[in-house]
């Protein structure tokens, strides 16, 4: 029984290793860069925002929440379980948010971000599981808490469907989690692994991310949004403001005449 846990446990590591390599790499080369074409240079503001935002959601508005196998009750009860579940399920509101986002400024994008949502709701949902089991909701419980933060990852995406809030700062917010999340979240449960096991794990994430970049074409879709060209004011939400200088017209060459 032991090393069956043992065993599970560690399959889970793996997986948040490859989530990290996978999500880390995709914030970085690709949706980081599509909020700044987008927005300007604030939405690098937007993105610490979101950064700082999940940092209070965990720590903040669910105390004693940490991701993996949860297999002892540390300081917790049933309220505690219920404000996880509470905080994971914003993390998945966003997630849905971030792919239809990622769908309106390019279609390959929105395909390499359900992707890596796809890929950290395995640990995500092993975690939110482990702890409604531990804290007495049984397995009902646990499979409730799991379809939850399925539904509001779809709430998520429908909301952003139907609002279109600024694609800028939404994809610079979700950059922000995404780095968190795989940093901070699921690339420390992949090094609890012995020896190079967890760079393997993060490595096959990173690949994985390069395959499906490769592979996908890169497209940009047409009338949601355009970039912020030089010459052009933008605020907060990309939105032009106008001119920031006007460029002297060139003198017309003189004509001579002999």
């Amino acid at each position: 029984m032991v090393h069956y846990l043992y065993n599970r446990v560690s399959i889970m590591r793996h997986i948040s290793g490859a989530a990290a390599g996978y999500l880390a790499s995709a914030t970085i080369v690709r949706i980081m860069p599509e909020a700044l074409r987008l927005g300007g240079d604030m939405m690098a503001l937007w993105a610490l925002g979101g950064f700082l935002f999940v940092h209070v959601i965990e720590y903040g508005v669910t105390p004693h929440f940490h991701y993996g196998e949860e297999s002892h009750d540390h300081e917790g009860t049933a309220m505690t379980g219920l404000m996880a579940l509470l905080g994971l399920s914003l993390h998945s509101f966003l997630d849905g948010m971030t792919i239809t986002a990622a769908m309106r400024a390019e279609s390959a994008l929105g395909t390499l971000v359900f992707l890596g949502v796809l890929l950290h709701r395995i640990p995500e949902g092993a975690t939110i599981s482990s702890i409604f089991l531990v804290r007495g909701f049984g397995a009902r419980g646990a499979l409730f808490a799991a379809g939850t933060l399925t539904l509001t990852a779809l709430m998520g995406a429908l909301c952003q469907d139907i609002f279109k809030m600024p694609v800028g700062p939404v994809l610079a917010v979700a950059a922000g989690l995404g780095l968190y999340v795989a940093c901070v979240d699921l690339l420390p449960q992949a090094q609890k692994e012995s020896g190079w096991k967890s760079t393997v794990s993060l490595m096959t994430g990173v690949l994985i991310f390069v395959l499906a970049n490769y592979l996908l074409p890169h497209e940009h879709s047409h009338g949601h949004e355009h970039p912020a060209t030089r010459g052009e004011h933008t605020d907060d939400f990309g939105h032009n403001r106008g001119q920031s200088y006007a460029a002297p017209s060139p003198c017309p060459p003189h004509s001579h005449k002999h």
